[in-house]
């Protein structure tokens, strides 16, 4: 399956690096599982709505199962970051681009991760009835 990933991102000049994470890497996938991807647009480039969907349709038709598709310059601080912490690169066109922004995303998480850590002891409590 990664042959078959890496070989739509060869072909699209807009990839700057593509991660695959989640249970696909973890050994935690199943039959049912999506195959999550985190990707990195070269230079100027950029991927509207309907290009990012009909990327997602390629690599679907590629992995054989369901795609779930990340652009890594609009996740969340703490998505971006574990993407990078538990992913593996499986396509590099770019290495300094996957390099500067592997550093961003552990730097917003740090800058994120307290507020984070807050939201999570207020839901707890609130579940808790506190």
């Amino acid at each position: 399956m990664i042959e078959q990933l890496r070989s739509v991102f060869e072909a699209d000049p807009r990839i700057a690096y593509a991660l695959i994470f989640g249970s696909s890497v973890t050994g935690k996938a199943h039959a049912g599982s999506d195959v999550d991807v985190a990707i990195g647009i070269a230079g100027p480039h950029q991927l509207d709505t309907m290009e990012l969907g009909a990327l997602a349709s390629r690599l679907e038709a590629a992995a054989g199962r369901r795609v779930d598709l990340v652009l890594l310059d609009e996740a969340p601080p703490g998505l971006a970051y574990r993407a990078f912490r538990d992913g593996r690169a499986i396509f590099t066109r770019d290495p300094v681009a996957l390099k500067t922004r592997r550093a961003r995303a552990i730097l917003e998480y740090l800058d994120f991760r307290p507020v984070e850590e807050l939201c999570a002891r207020g839901v707890l409590a609130a579940r808790d009835g506190r």
